[in-house]
């Protein structure tokens, strides 16, 4: 059985500014569920489910009713391991839901954000989306840009640019 149900069933039973609600009280999941700890907790037969759900509001500090029931539902069921997959999927849906999609753009150093909002302005064309940027700095020299709801990736490095150079004026010699 899929993740997918759950987020259908969220979708269908709430508004979208909820499921952002909701999506901003389970996004951190992915930090936590790295911990050993948490592994620990939610695949111990041992611990009965009230003990994970509460260790998971407890964690993420959610005060949501409608997320602690889905919380809930997904320990009941035994689909609390799959928590980051449903967030990732909300993250997604809600996306599609709202024609708003957040992106990055690695670089070894800043842009002026005039650049970056150029960049956003032409992917927002070409998609036919809006699509929001956010830069990160990264170690390679070149640009990334990165839009994951869209599976989008494009990227331009210093290096493989001189090594296509090296490669044509061989070709040419």
């Amino acid at each position: 059985m899929s993740i997918k149900k759950y987020v259908k069933a969220l979708v269908d039973t709430t508004t979208k500014e909820h499921l952002e609600t909701i999506y901003e009280q389970l996004k951190a999941i992915n930090e936590v569920a790295k911990s050993e700890k948490y592994k620990l907790i939610i695949l111990s037969p041992v611990l009965g489910n009230d003990k994970k759900v509460e260790f998971i509001v407890d964690a993420l500090k959610i005060d949501d009713a409608k997320t602690i029931n889905l919380l809930k539902l997904l320990s009941m069921k035994n689909r609390l391991a799959e928590l980051p997959a449903l967030v990732a999927l909300l993250k997604d849906t809600i996306a599609n839901l709202t024609g708003n999609y957040k992106g990055y753009v690695y670089s070894k150093e800043a842009l002026a954000e005039a650049k970056i909002s150029e960049i956003e302005s032409k992917l927002s064309n070409k998609f036919g989306k809006n699509i929001t940027l956010e830069q990160k700095i990264s170690d390679k020299a070149g640009i990334q840009v990165y839009v994951d709801s869209l599976n989008v990736e494009i990227a331009v490095y210093e290096d493989d640019i001189k090594t296509k150079l090296i490669k044509n004026i061989i070709r040419a010699i």
